[in-house]
């Protein structure tokens, strides 16, 4: 695998970000045609990588083979993230970056 072994993140882990930091440039949302605004989308994304407690993260699964291979050799996993008011973003984040929340 392109990433750490030593990460147990499975499908449906809550998770958190180990250490604040800015938007990394492999971190993308999937396109959720317009039903939310790309200033939002950025604003969560931010404040999901900036450690903030009300915004959480959870893995979520892939059902199309192919993205899922392209992911898996770019060391990347897929996050739903979401904050209090029950705002959703998927996004792709880079396992290391993350622990597992309790």
């Amino acid at each position: 695998m392109a990433f750490d072994m030593s990460k147990h993140l499975v499908v449906g882990a809550k998770v958190k970000v180990a250490n604040p930091m800015d938007v990394p440039e492999d971190s993308v949302w999937d396109d959720d045609k317009g039903r939310t605004s790309p200033m939002l989308k950025k604003r969560l994304q931010a404040k999901f990588f900036q450690g903030v407690t009300s915004v959480f993260g959870e893995i979520v699964y892939i059902a199309n083979s192919t993205e899922r291979e392209m992911l898996r050799r770019k060391g990347l996993v897929k996050l739903r993230i979401r904050d209090q008011s029950g705002v959703m973003l998927r996004i792709t984040a880079n396992p290391k970056w993350l622990l597992a929340a309790r």
